[in-house]
């Protein structure tokens, strides 16, 4: 017998998907990493301003070019015929009293006050682009930070039984309260892992140039019935609350709420069975963790939908763009021939600095800036490590003399 049909699925597309969402282990880390040597830096091209500008560059070379080309053609036709031999670069073609060359020096007195204006103000939303950035950033080690804390309040106040170790020399959960940690971590697993499956990332899971799968439908197919039946079939959802979810009538993106709540709720039925042993302030806490962990959740689109106003954008853009493109114009009665690399050069740090703000506004990848991409498939290993291991096996295997029995025996 073989699979069953997925209309629209890949042999193996599954196995991928639910590996993106149960993996332990990083393949790579969560931004792209540099060497703080100068060499390696300059030899860098891949996220760089080289990369994200040539294009805008290599017009503004050709259009420089271009002004040098006619300004020569201007001298030698109209203002000295009788000029003779004379290159395209002589010095005598900029310092021309013509009428064209005065006005190119007009042009230049506005670009000087463009250049102060776009030196501000480029310095500027660089910085506050790269505010959000860290931002987002934070808000995604946040929520990590929450359901690790859960994870070890849930773990560390859990029932024991002196005879349930599974080493020799250790204590153990109870049987009761074994299942109770079970349940909330891995709910609080598939949370996380739904957060991101429905938010909008370039994140594969695989490496940063895999097109096995599309990164972008990662999250939309998981979260459809088939990728559910998957984590069923995994161990990860149960079969009631694979229905449940689907019952709730909510959209898939919602689905990270209902486990969440579940896993709160499921906590507070532990405290009332004292299946978790501890007093008011451990309820306290435990609820205080699950709200702050729903408030990261809602910022990490709180900050995408307000990353930026439009008509901001607008301006820097058109102050870049003018500054760049009347370079030419504005520095020729300045440098003559040289107005070319100079041109580029401009190209070079102000067009390429506004797109790297730009890329910092793209935390996820999803509008081209991949360089800088924020790898939620990270966030999710890692998550996956702290809830099913690190907290669950050290509580598990907690050394006998440091538990004589107590108020945390069942």
């Amino acid at each position: 017998t073989g699979s069953p049909s997925t209309p629209g699925f890949r042999s193996g597309e599954f196995d991928q998907l639910s590996s993106w969402a149960l993996s332990t282990r990083s393949n790579r880390p969560i931004v792209s990493e540099y060497e703080p040597d100068g060499l390696w830096l300059w030899t860098q091209w891949e996220g760089t301003i080289r990369q994200m500008a040539w294009k805008s560059i290599a017009v503004s070379l050709i259009w420089s070019t271009c002004v040098n080309f006619y300004a020569y053609h201007h001298y030698i036709t109209r203002v000295n015929v009788d000029a003779g031999p004379l290159t395209w670069w002589a010095e005598e073609i900029r310092l021309s009293n013509d009428s064209l060359y005065v006005f190119l020096a007009s042009v230049g007195e506005l670009w000087s006050f463009l250049f102060s204006l776009a030196v501000f103000t480029l310095a500027f939303f660089l910085n506050t682009s790269y505010e959000h950035w860290k931002a987002v950033y934070f808000a995604a080690r946040a929520m990590q930070g929450r359901i690790n804390d859960i994870c070890m309040l849930v773990t560390s106040s859990a029932g024991r039984d002196y005879d349930q170790g599974t080493v020799d020399g250790t204590t153990g959960f109870h049987r009761n309260s074994r299942q109770l940690v079970v349940d909330i971590k891995r709910q609080l697993r598939m949370s996380h892992a739904f957060f991101w499956a429905a938010t909008p990332t370039a994140s594969d899971g695989l490496d940063d140039n895999s097109t096995a799968v599309d990164p972008t439908q990662i999250g939309p197919r998981l979260l459809t019935p088939q990728g559910l039946q998957t984590l069923v079939d995994c161990g990860q959802l149960t079969a009631n609350e694979n229905s449940a979810l689907i019952a709730t009538g909510l959209s898939p993106s919602q689905y990270a709420y209902c486990l969440l709540e579940w896993a709160m709720i499921r906590s507070m039925e532990g405290i009332r069975r004292k299946e978790l042993i501890g007093s008011a302030g451990l309820e306290e806490n435990i609820l205080r963790q699950f709200t702050q962990l729903r408030a990261e959740y809602f910022n990490i689109g709180d900050y995408a939908s307000g990353r930026m106003p439009m008509a901001y954008l607008i301006a820097i853009q058109i102050i870049v763009d003018l500054l760049v493109y009347i370079s030419p114009l504005a520095l020729y009665t300045r440098m003559g021939a040289f107005t070319i690399p100079s041109t580029g050069l401009i190209c070079l740090t102000f067009t390429g600095l506004l797109e790297l703000s730009k890329s910092f506004l793209d935390t996820f990848g999803t509008e081209g800036y991949t360089a800088h991409n924020i790898r939620v498939d990270v966030l999710v290993s890692e998550v996956n490590f702290g809830a099913s291991q690190r907290w669950y096996n050290a509580a598990d295997l907690l050394p006998s003399e440091m538990h004589e029995g107590g108020d945390n025996d069942i």
